[in-house]
């Protein structure tokens, strides 16, 4: 092979790798925004607290798995107080 043949392998390997990083990273966020709005039944304020909550778990670095439990905790606490 060629340096050119080379060099289109290892900047497509990259590109790919690029690629699924960033595309899960996006499938993520989606998972978890669809996780708050359908804990938060359509109710705006369930939703701004939820929201709010998911916030402050990132910034802490919370794991995903935990963060997810605590906003359904939060969602069963908002739901039996109504």
């Amino acid at each position: 092979m060629d340096t050119l043949g080379i060099a289109i392998i290892v900047i497509s390997v990259v590109l790919a790798v690029v690629f699924k990083v960033v595309v899960m990273k996006r499938i993520r966020e989606w998972v978890d925004q669809d996780l708050i709005r359908s804990l938060s039944m359509g109710d705006q304020i369930k939703l701004t607290k939820l929201m709010e909550l998911d916030q402050q778990l990132k910034s802490q670095e919370t794991p995903r798995g935990e963060r997810h439990q605590q906003l359904e905790k939060l969602a069963e606490s908002l739901n039996s107080t109504k």
